[in-house]
């Protein structure tokens, strides 16, 4: 079967995954699978979810966040992207001297909108960058508005 041959289906299933080291103890770890629908030619719908675990010498945070998004490729290997996001999660920060640890929860919604780049074919990777424009510095668990897009995605 050569790439010209191939028609792909309406589903996509596809997702991230990340893994991180740095300074301070830092490690973190990223999931972020996705499914997707193509509802009308040139234009998907999908559902995300995630989960996102980090952890420097004193602290360690979990994040979960679910939402919708909508793809439109106004041609086949460019993409805009518009996705809802909402993240809750804990933080926890382990003080060296006392027994009680510091615990909170957290809640967050955020509205990314965006593009990037992508392959053709049953296979394809994608590349792009988003702004949320719900965003407030001063309230925000993102220390930016703005978020990379990396993946893999599928189609049957």
């Amino acid at each position: 079967m050569t790439k010209e041959d191939y028609s792909p289906s309406k589903w996509r299933f596809g997702g991230g995954l990340g893994l991180g080291f740095g300074s301070n103890g830092y490690f973190g770890f990223a999931i972020s699978p996705f499914v997707g629908y193509e509802i009308i030619p040139q234009l998907e719908g999908g559902l995300t979810v995630g989960y996102q675990y980090s952890k420097w010498s004193d602290s360690k945070q979990n994040l979960f966040n679910a939402g919708p998004y909508l793809n439109y490729y106004p041609i086949p290997s460019l993409f805009a992207r518009a996705h809802y996001e909402y993240y809750t999660g804990t933080n926890e920060i382990e003080y060296e001297f006392e027994s009680d640890n510091f615990k909170y929860n957290f809640n967050e919604s955020a509205l990314w909108l965006g593009g990037g780049y992508r392959t053709t074919g049953k296979v394809q990777l994608y590349a792009g960058l988003m702004y949320n424009v719900l965003y407030d510095k001063s309230s925000s668990l993102f220390s930016t508005g703005l978020r990379p897009i990396l993946g893999v995605s599928v189609g049957f």
